[in-house]
């Protein structure tokens, strides 16, 4: 049975990269061969693939609901229905592939021959690597990108444009931690302010460019304070989840001090990030209470409380936290 959570000092590198010629079939091979305690045979395994992916076929089948009108409906429809059959030489080539690189260990008898296989202590690291990608990449960052901005524009229409004559900021800059800038975002504020700053790595704002908009300009940071002067913009937004910045050694709490100092009198610093997963003592959540501290070390989660105790400290004078959509946001007056 494979050794459970091992420490080693290269999975710091581990990365998806790595793993990119591994195929589905390979994913699925590895969680089986995880399930079992003992090593198996190699037609036992076989049987358990060919099962599963018979089952898993006729589930796809089942639920999905063609129309001819869209492109690529019919192909689709075909390709479902192919009869594909997994070959025991698929399983063997696979199987090599894998113990090539030190994720499967075979078993051999007398004569020399493969008698079993199992899983090795770096398996499990490997199929933790790729759920990790996948959540992070798959949910979280799809959710940002489609459903984050509009959540945004509705908390700032509504808590802080609703009072403001024209509906618009005149000057608004946005903070962006991440090498991959939200650009759904970048079109979104572009509408609610005349003039609309972004303060990111070099590379995230040249996609930003690209994009057309002629009320965009990028700001910069110079001896970790940003270029505009004091009490220049009349809002600034910043997702305060990312735990550091793309900033060299400027860390997150320095930039939002440096927003309060270029914000204006009665301007707004907006902040926003994720709720603490609260502790439960349930044995589900807790496994995915662990799964989410676990992926997430690039993430830091808030509670309303030090959300608000975070603003006031970095120089708001007053701060309202409140939880929106599923998201914790903080707004900070100058």
């Amino acid at each position: 049975m494979p050794v459970q959570n091992v420490k080693n000092p290269h999975m710091d590198s581990f990365s998806i990269k790595d793993i990119v010629n591994l195929s589905i079939v390979d994913m699925v091979m590895l969680q089986l061969l995880l399930k079992h305690t003992k090593p198996v045979v190699r037609h036992i395994l076989y049987n358990e693939i060919s099962q599963f992916l018979t089952m898993e076929k006729k589930k796809v089948v089942k639920s999905t609901k063609f129309n001819d009108i869209p492109a690529g409906a019919k192909k689709f429809q075909d390709f479902l229905q192919t009869n594909k059959k997994f070959s025991s030489s698929s399983l063997y080539y696979s199987l090599d592939n894998l113990e090539k690189k030190g994720l499967v260990k075979f078993n051999y008898d007398k004569k020399d021959k493969v008698e079993s296989v199992e899983a090795t202590q770096y398996t499990e690291i490997l199929i933790n690597t790729i759920l990790k990608h996948v959540i992070k990449f798959g949910l979280i960052e799809a959710e940002q990108n489609q459903s984050l901005p509009e959540i945004i524009k509705e908390v700032v229409e509504e808590k802080v444009l609703a009072d403001l004559e024209g509906k618009k900021f005149g000057t608004m800059l946005y903070i962006w931690f991440s090498n991959f800038i939200n650009v759904k975002s970048i079109n979104l504020f572009s509408k609610i302010t005349k003039n609309l700053f972004i303060l990111s790595n070099k590379e995230a704002f040249e996609n930003v460019s690209k994009l057309g908009l002629d009320n965009i300009q990028n700001t910069s940071l110079f001896n970790k304070t940003i270029r505009e002067s004091d009490n220049f913009f009349d809002a600034v937004i910043i997702p305060y989840h990312f735990r550091n910045t793309n900033f060299e050694d400027v860390s997150k709490e320095v930039i939002l001090e440096d927003a309060f100092r270029i914000v204006k009198e009665n301007g707004v610093v907006i902040i926003h990030s994720y709720t603490k997963v609260p502790d439960i003592d349930h044995a589900f959540f807790n496994i995915f209470t662990k799964w989410v501290k676990n992926i997430y070390t690039d993430i830091e989660f808030y509670s309303e409380e030090e959300f608000k105790d975070e603003l006031l400290k970095t120089g708001a004078k007053e701060a309202e936290v409140f939880v929106y959509k599923g998201h914790l946001f903080g707004i900070g007056r100058k």
